[in-house]
């Protein structure tokens, strides 16, 4: 089904989070167009790409090679094959002759024959997710096939020159739904500290989505390309959103694909999610985990599926369940939740981890009594399974932190944040509470503001959104698209996945970004396609090799209050 929408005007955004500390909020010349201006507006840019770029960062010599266990971590196993090299770039683009170069890490899958007649740069957001293993959307899609796919580790994160927050702070935080003001401060001094060691990393300076966007630009010099094509989920939509304003000249086919509100800065794009996140959660998941209660046990109807979850918390808060290497707790167990909610193929290990835990606290009792070995392994099998593989997430949580900082202004007034988590959490217990915990608060900013895009400079793009999007919600998304006035919005129905194309065997989704990219057809209108449905009751929730790479990213970066 299409229909037509008026062309307007405006700008770029993104999300994700992290390690238990990382959590977030509410507000805060016409170039020529057409085929004909195309090579001037080029010419151009490759002046102004001389100009910015030192001439030992142009041109470089690609030296690609099998891409390492170490380069691509906890996914080595699932994406082995792939090709990397390393592209040198300034350390800072503002001093750009100054310092140590810095190494961005690129991947490919090897290919034979010709060289295809395009490339696709792909990012899975974050904004830090490690995204080398992303390169196998080429073979996963088979539409793209003929096409150069090209992953890419940011600066900041992965297997490129890295940042750190250094130890940290180690202690939990307290129940995000304390108000008490004991705990408020003890959450606002633990991030203060967490913020003043991320902040630290002589690295964190330079690590924004400003100096990333040029560094892109260098990869595709590097690449040989004149232009490029773009595939970015999440936190990637606001990378590519960013690059095409800094570089309209340069800009191929681009797909932004579960995006943000890219009228504002992080702190306003942040506030969409406390009522997202419980939008899916209520609209989704407890309606559907309803109509299995004689599988999983956590109700008949949705109003009960909450209580027993909100009982789960209540008990884990007064005492925490140990698992193994960690304790789960009421943060915890948010954390859990909030990660399903990415993708339904999740919701089946949802229900059965609230099961599973029922059975245990029931065991456990009031005396603590020991739980069988068996069944707590399952547990802990069932949990591993929703936070994604372990590790890697270190240099993902303090890209995240320095870009989300870095980019856009953010209050700094605590009593701000914990009168704003206090209302939020009344009205979204999910996620809500968790917004008085914010890094960026205490982050200790330089003047880095990105501009605002109109859109009317660049080629069509592709903004793709379910409507129940929990990370990025789709009235942020609206919002992106009149911004952008050359873009075509697909919006997915009766959908809430986070992340679409070639991930959730959605034809349709596939079928028009396929052509887009493929062959540069662009749709006379808006598109609006229908979600493939959930997944059976009972089932294992199927999710293919690309939704693993990007839930890897995703969840790297989900704090245990919130997103």
């Amino acid at each position: 089904m299409h229909h037509r929408r008026p062309a307007v005007a405006g700008v770029a955004g993104v999300l994700a989070l992290s390690g238990s500390l990382l959590l977030a909020a509410p507000p805060a010349s016409a170039a020529p167009t057409g085929d004909a201006a195309r090579p001037d507006r080029l010419a151009q840019a490759q002046r102004d790409f001389e100009r910015r770029t030192p001439e030992r960062f142009r041109d470089q010599r690609l030296a690609w090679s099998p891409c390492t266990t170490a380069q691509l971590g906890v996914l080595a196993g699932l994406t082995s094959g792939l090709q990397c090299a390393q592209v040198a770039v300034p350390r800072d683009w503002d001093a750009p002759q100054a310092g140590d170069p810095l190494q961005v890490t690129i991947s490919r899958e090897p290919r034979t024959g010709p060289r295809p007649a395009r490339t696709i740069v792909t990012n899975p957001g974050g904004p830090g997710g490690a995204g080398l293993s992303l390169a196998v959307l080429g073979s996963q899609v088979p539409a793209l096939a003929g096409t150069e796919v090209i992953g890419l580790d940011v600066r900041g994160t992965g297997a490129s020159s890295t940042l750190s927050c250094g130890a940290g702070a180690t202690d939990p935080l307290p129940d995000v739904r304390d108000r008490s003001p004991e705990a408020l401060a003890r959450t606002a001094d633990t991030i203060a500290s967490v913020a003043r060691g991320c902040a630290g990393d002589p690295l964190a300076p330079v690590v924004n989505t400003r100096q990333t966007v040029f560094d892109v630009d260098v990869v595709r010099d590097a690449l040989d390309r004149e232009t490029i094509d773009w595939v970015g989920y999440s936190g990637g939509t606001w990378l590519g959103t960013q690059y095409a304003t800094h570089l309209p000249a340069r800009v191929g086919r681009f797909v932004l694909d579960s995006t943000v509100d890219a009228t504002a800065g992080y702190q306003e794009v942040f506030s969409y999610q406390p009522m997202a996140f419980q939008r899916r959660f209520d609209a989704d998941f407890t309606p559907w985990a309803a109509t299995g209660n004689a599988t999983y046990g956590l109700g008949s109807t949705p109003q009960e599926v909450t209580a027993t979850y909100e009982r789960l918390r209540a008990e884990l808060v007064a005492r925490p369940l140990p698992l193994l290497t960690a304790d789960l707790d009421g943060n915890g167990l948010d954390t859990l939740v909030v990660q399903a909610m990415y993708g339904k193929a999740q919701f089946p290990t949802l229900a059965q981890t609230l099961g599973g835990l029922q059975t245990v606290l029931a065991l456990r009792g009031p005396a603590d009594l020991p739980v069988p070995a068996t069944l707590q392994r399952l547990l802990v099998e069932l949990v591993e399974r929703l936070t994604g593989p372990p590790g890697a997430g270190r240099t993902t949580a303090a890209t995240f932190a320095a870009t989300t900082c870095n980019d856009s202004p953010w209050t700094t007034d605590q009593a701000f944040w914990d009168a704003y988590g206090t209302e939020q959490g009344a009205r979204y217990p999910l996620v809500g509470y968790s917004k008085s915990a914010q890094v960026c608060a205490a982050w200790d900013r330089a003047p880095v503001d990105l501009p605002t895009v109109d859109g009317h400079d660049l080629p069509p793009l592709l903004i793709v959104q379910s409507r129940h999007d929990p990370a990025t919600a789709y009235e942020g998304a609206v919002k992106t698209h009149a911004a952008l006035g050359s873009s075509v919005l697909v919006t997915v129905e009766d959908e809430g996945d986070h992340g679409l194309y070639g991930l959730g065997g959605n034809a349709c989704v596939d079928d028009v970004v396929g052509d887009f990219l493929t062959t540069g057809a662009v749709p006379d209108g808006d598109v609006t396609c229908e979600g493939v449905g959930l997944p059976p009751v009972g089932g294992a929730g199927q999710e293919g090799p690309l939704a693993t790479v990007l839930r890897s990213a995703w969840t790297q970066v989900v704090a245990p209050a919130g997103v």
